[in-house]
């Protein structure tokens, strides 16, 4: 039996008895303890799986929660029974043997929290040493999507649609577990904490069903999504999506043309305009999600292309005239066509036949992570917006991508807080605001 001392800012110190093959508490339990120190009311029952030491579980006691810890490894139960007893959390914490992937196991009834520190080490390859069976099953990502698939197959079903989700991955290198295999299934994440701990970056993420079990609105056809919007409820999660639009627009009042297949919605934000972020960077941050998501590029500040170049689709802010909300629109093609003149390309080229519904589901979940407002997860950190906004931009100066202003050869360095680009022209930084003046010069493939 080891003995380890265990703080952080906002828990212990507690001192611990760890058993042989339990894990114990190391930095990457300490990042998951800050990160579920940031949630706040609405403490209920919480469920924490592979509970190891019971560090996590008594640090959700500790918040409020009463937990149900599990672990599939007999050792660590008890090693977690023993350390809550000791230090005085027995009423609130219950620890049992068992977890995903355990015949007969399922949630219990009533959760609002699930908590798990994933398995992150890469599957054994065939004949490569392995570590004990116990310790292969609690420490040991799956193949395929990883033991966070597991995990959403056994939430889709879950019927409380307040039901939050903490998860620590792994981001770099990347794991079989991801927090991007959840939005085509209607989940929405966002990251609480990442830091890069030696050789491995680790992200802290919360999810939830994007809606909170608020549906879309539905219409066959209209005029305009933007000003349907305006019409929907003024309070929750709204948005609707049209199968046909008469006269949608795009950026600076352009004619934004649809085809049968596309994905045309519009959201209805029901909070200040800058109450999360700038317009112009929030703009940004949804375009990158959503070109992420769709493996596509973004162009500065709004169009959703291809690595040639090619338009699919774009974002568009309008704020609300009659309250302090504000409206995303996104429109995004199926397949390739013709525009005024111009080539514009689809999601078919990037991703496959995938079915618009589906693609609303991505879209709606990206938006919901960057501005769904939830009671107990905070908003994205402003540092962790502006790192997303220049990764997405970045992403195709970095094959070469080049731009001009005003016909002089420039060099983009970087995006300020308002979402303006930066450049470097004749030695000297400006800032730009609007597009007029540039042309971007995308290599041949």
């Amino acid at each position: 039996m080891k003995k380890v001392r265990f703080s952080t800012d906002n828990f212990g110190p507690w001192d611990l008895d760890i058993a042989p093959t339990v894990y114990p508490p190391r930095e990457d339990t300490k990042l998951l303890c800050e990160s579920i120190s940031k949630i706040s009311g609405g403490a209920s029952r919480a469920v924490e799986i592979g509970c190891g030491s019971g560090v996590i579980s008594m640090a959700l006691s500790t918040m409020g929660w009463n937990v149900d810890a599990y672990d599939i490894n007999p050792y660590a139960v008890a090693c977690s029974r023993a350390n809550i007893e000791k230090l005085g959390f027995s009423e609130s914490v219950n620890v049992h043997e068992g977890g995903i992937g355990e015949d007969g196991w399922q949630f219990p009834d009533g959760i609002g929290l699930v908590v798990w520190n994933l398995p992150y080490l890469e599957p054994p390859e065939e004949g490569s040493p392995m570590l004990e069976p116990i310790e292969e099953a609690s420490m040991t990502d799956l193949g395929g999507g990883g033991w966070s698939a597991a995990l959403m197959d056994e939430l889709n079903d879950y019927e409380n649609p307040d039901l939050i989700v903490i998860l620590l991955f792994r981001i770099d290198p990347i794991s079989p577990s991801t927090p991007k295999d959840w939005v085509s299934s209607g989940w929405s994440y966002r990251p609480l904490e990442i830091q890069r701990i030696g050789d491995e970056k680790l992200g802290v993420f919360a999810l939830w069903k994007t809606g909170l079990g608020i549906s879309e609105a539905v219409a066959e056809f209209c005029e305009s999504t933007m000003d349907e919007a305006m019409m929907l409820p003024d309070s929750g999660w709204q948005r609707i999506v049209t199968a046909e639009q008469l006269s949608g627009r795009g950026r600076r009042g352009s004619i934004w043309a649809s085809e049968p297949g596309d994905m045309i919605a519009s959201w209805k934000i029901n909070r200040g305009v800058t109450e999360v972020s700038t317009p112009g960077m929030m703009q940004i941050c949804i375009g990158g999600a959503i070109s992420e998501s769709l493996n596509c590029d973004l162009k500065w500040p709004n169009d959703i292309i291809i690595n040639n170049g090619e338009k699919i689709g774009g974002v568009l802010i309008e704020a609300n005239t009659s309250d302090a909300g504000f409206r995303i629109g996104v429109g995004l093609n199926f397949r390739p066509r013709m525009v005024e003149e111009r080539i514009c390309s689809g999601w078919s080229e990037t991703i496959g036949e995938i079915h618009s519904g589906t693609i609303f589901k991505i879209v709606d979940s990206c938006i919901s992570g960057l501005l769904e407002e939830l009671d107990i997860i905070p908003d994205p950190e402003n540092e962790i917006l502006e790192i997303n906004a220049w990764k997405a931009l970045s992403k195709s100066l970095s094959r070469g991508v080049g731009i001009k202003h005003s016909e002089n050869d420039a060099r983009v360095v970087g995006v300020n807080a308002d979402g303006f680009l930066q450049l470097e022209l004749q030695g000297e930084e400006i800032v730009i605001s609007g597009t007029d003046s540039l042309i971007w010069e995308y290599p041949e493939l």
